[in-house]
C-alpha cells in the first residue's frame, strides 16, 4: 500500500507543470480549462509544487528547521505527499481559482495551511467528469519537458518572515541556485548559488 509521499506512479496523473491524485488531477486540468478560457494558465509553483515525494519533504522540512525556509509539514504528514495539494506562484492564480475552484474541489475555504496564500487543496467530491488531460481542449504549450543531466528540479517555494517568495531548484551536481522576490509580491531576482549553512 502507499504512503505519503511514496505514491505509486499508477496512482499519479499529470497536470501542466506537475502531477496529482488521479482524481485530483481530473479536476485540476478541468479547472484549467476554464481558467485558459478567461485567459489564465495555471500552474504549479515549481516541480515538488503539486505532488511531493518523502524525499522533497525531508528537505524542505529542513530547510525550515534551519530557519533558511517557511512552515513546513513534517515528512510523511504534507497533503502533497498525497497528491491532493498545490502551491501556485501568482496572487492572480489564487483568484482564479477562488472564483472557480470549489466546483472542482479546489478551493482555500477547506485549505490545510490558511497561513499560506499559495496553498490549495483539493476535497473529494466536487468533480466527477473524466480528465482532460493537463492541456485540454486548450492547444499543447509544446512538447513536454525533456529530463536531461543538466538540472533536476526539486524546485519548491518558501515564504520569508517579510512575506517575499523565494524558490529553490538543485542541479544535477547537487548544487541548490535560488531566486527571491525583491519585495513582498514584487519582482524576482536571477536565479544564484544558494550557499550551504
Amino acid at each position: 500500500m502507499s504512503s505519503n509521499g511514496r505514491l505509486d506512479p499508477s496512482e499519479l496523473a499529470p497536470i501542466a507543470q506537475g502531477q496529482l491524485r488521479k482524481d485530483a488531477a481530473a479536476a485540476w486540468n478541468a479547472m484549467n480549462i476554464e481558467s485558459r478560457k478567461r485567459g489564465l494558465e495555471l500552474v504549479p509553483t515549481g516541480s515538488a509544487s503539486s505532488y511531493r515525494t518523502y524525499d522533497q519533504q525531508v528537505a524542505l522540512y529542513n530547510l525550515y528547521k534551519s530557519g533558511r525556509g517557511a512552515l513546513a509539514a513534517h515528512p510523511g504528514t504534507s497533503n502533497h505527499g498525497w497528491g491532493v495539494a498545490v502551491d501556485v506562484p501568482t496572487q492572480a492564480m489564487r483568484q482564479m481559482i477562488d472564483r472557480i475552484g470549489a466546483p472542482f474541489g479546489f478551493s482555500k475555504s477547506w485549505s490545510d495551511a490558511p497561513t499560506e496564500w499559495w496553498h490549495i487543496k483539493f476535497q473529494e467530491g466536487h468533480y466527477h467528469g473524466k480528465d482532460p488531460g493537463p492541456y485540454g481542449a486548450a492547444p499543447s504549450p509544446g512538447p513536454p519537458p525533456v529530463a536531461t543531466d543538466e538540472i533536476v528540479l526539486y524546485g519548491t517555494v518558501v515564504q520569508n518572515k517579510d512575506g517575499r517568495l523565494e524558490m529553490f531548484k538543485e542541479q544535477a551536481d547537487g548544487s541548490v541556485v535560488h531566486r527571491w522576490q525583491v519585495t513582498p509580491n514584487g519582482e524576482w531576482s536571477d536565479w544564484a548559488p544558494f550557499g550551504k549553512p
